[in-house]
């Protein structure tokens, strides 16, 4: 059904056949982009933009082009523009966005998996056939010295997909929509701030290694909750997914066990995260200057979460993994 045997020729003399031959693969390329930036207030686009000027409306030019003779205008006034398209493009399709836009052309082409593999196989290698081209092209005469900013290029962009890609995951449905007073926010902010810093302190001790093994604290996911927390205004409605749910619920745990041990001052983080007030807490101070106040948010937030989704598998394995975590302290 689909052939990659015909390699590329030149890019400054295109074929007539040219686009025929490279639509699929633009077209691919194009929903993957496409997709990316229809979420437009993501980092992952945000950054893409800053270090190449894609955006969605210049995406949907690139996605316009229709023949070879136009392809041919693009590869003279903007070659690096469509070597910036394949790179996005590619790195999209290798990110969770794949799944999504997979979905979509099957759907749109009612062709069955099989079809779609050799699809997406055949696009893939054409692909990375024109980024090698298009890297020829830009580098010219120069040659191995005008690759290395190209090479920089992919790079960055590489980095951006990865450090940010758990907020490419596709949205799971919101379990939960709640708003949180000054308090608890600040408390769910600590909670996986300690979530995120305890599995990388160096150290032996079994509590802290058994952290890092918990089942919700993926790294990604703890820096993208960690992140949405961050931007959240006090009594802001946020909803929030099953796997949302049980990572604060274990995040939570963890905080209020850390809380009344003597954790932080073995790894020498007591200052960083206060466990002891001055004085006795009083109205105008943060709840979370005291131990009692720490165990109250914890033990409030916890036992709503088992009250309401207690007979979620999830919830039940958080919970059995927090409990073996009392033993090791």
């Amino acid at each position: 059904m689909f052939s990659s045997e015909q390699p590329l020729v030149s890019l400054h003399n295109l074929p007539p056949d040219a686009y025929q031959r490279l639509s699929p693969c633009l077209s691919l390329l194009g929903m993957a982009c496409t997709h990316l930036f229809s979420q437009s207030h993501g980092p992952v686009p945000e950054h893409v933009t800053a270090l190449t000027g894609l955006n969605s409306s210049v995406v949907a030019d690139l996605n316009a082009i229709d023949s070879t003779p136009v392809l041919q205008q693009l590869l003279l006034q903007r070659p690096l523009r469509l070597y910036d398209f394949v790179l996005v493009g590619q790195l999209s399709l290798r990110s969770p966005l794949e799944g999504p836009v997979l979905a979509f052309v099957q759907h749109q082409m009612q062709i069955d998996g099989t079809q779609l593999q050799t699809l997406l196989s055949y696009c893939l290698h054409l692909s990375e056939q024109l980024q090698h081209a298009l890297e020829q092209h830009l580098a010219g005469p120069s040659g191995a010295a005008a690759l290395a900013p190209l090479r920089r290029r992919q790079q960055q962009l590489q980095a951006v997909f990865t450090q940010f890609e758990a907020t490419l995951h596709p949205q799971l449905p919101s379990v939960v929509t709640l708003g949180f007073d000054e308090a608890r926010l600040q408390m769910l902010r600590l909670a996986l701030l300690l979530a995120e810093t305890l599995p990388q302190s160096e150290t032996d001790h079994p509590f802290v290694q058994a952290v890092a093994r918990l089942s919700s604290f993926r790294p990604d996911a703890v820096a993208a909750l960690l992140a949405r927390f961050g931007a959240v205004q006090p009594n802001e409605r946020l909803g929030l997914s099953l796997p949302e749910l049980t990572l604060l619920y274990q995040a939570m745990q963890v905080c209020g066990l850390v809380f009344v041990s003597d954790i932080l001052s073995i790894l020498g983080l007591e200052n960083a995260f206060p466990t002891d007030a001055k004085s006795p807490t009083t109205s105008a101070e943060p709840l979370g200057t005291s131990r009692q106040a720490v165990g109250a948010l914890v033990a409030g937030f916890t036992n709503w979460v088992q009250r309401e989704f207690g007979h979620q598998p999830q919830v039940q394995q958080a919970r059995q993994e927090v409990a073996a975590l009392t033993d090791l302290l």
